[in-house]
């Protein structure tokens, strides 16, 4: 039964995983057209034409098919180890969770893959530092942003308010957190009577 359960609950956070990664393919980026594209349909919506050298928003799924075609950039600023950095900083010297964007995570670990992708590719001591840098202030970042949620998940007040600073992932634990610990406290406060 206890394998069971885990198995349950390890399908609810792939869920979870699965739902947030749509979302994130789906929202918009910002690239550069680096030849011109012809006008071009998917799943009955019609993109295009585009010129050289001018910017638009995408999918992010699409924008990546355009860029492994090399008909496209993304115009994103470079994320380093100095991002992580500063968000890290802000996290830890604030009471109060910090905004994040709501795919955060997936940027970053995006960028982290990249950085293994070609570490692999070409091996570098600079690139394979600020590999493990940015591991490691993740890591950290996520710890710190857990310790709040978890106190967030305990009271109720301002949860809709607070939910504009968390990522898609923060949104969806905290809603989990929040009813299993309402219903943990629930059992250990009734009181039977005669039992």
């Amino acid at each position: 039964m206890k394998v069971f359960k885990g198995i349950v609950k390890n399908m609810a956070v792939k869920t979870m995983h699965d739902d947030v990664l749509f979302e994130y393919r789906n929202s918009l980026v910002t690239i550069v057209i680096l030849e011109e594209i012809d006008e071009f349909t998917v799943q009955n919506v019609t993109y295009g034409p585009f010129e050289k050298d001018r910017e638009t928003d995408l999918p992010r799924w699409i924008a990546g098919v355009l860029l492994t075609q090399k008909k496209v950039r993304i115009k994103e600023t470079d994320i380093g180890p100095s991002e992580l950095q500063k968000a890290l900083w802000r996290e830890t010297s604030e009471p109060d969770l910090q905004q994040l964007a709501p795919n955060y995570y997936f940027i970053m670990k995006q960028r982290i893959a990249q950085l293994i992708q070609e570490n692999q590719q070409s091996p570098n001591q600079v690139r394979i530092a600020t590999q493990s840098k940015m591991e490691r202030l993740l890591r950290d970042l996520v710890t710190s942003r857990l310790l709040k949620l978890m106190k967030i998940s305990l009271r109720e007040d301002r949860l809709d308010e607070i939910k504009n600073n968390m990522t898609e992932e923060e949104c969806w634990l905290v809603d989990r957190l929040t009813n299993l610990l309402r219903n943990w406290e629930n059992v250990v406060l009734e009181v039977e009577i005669g039992g």
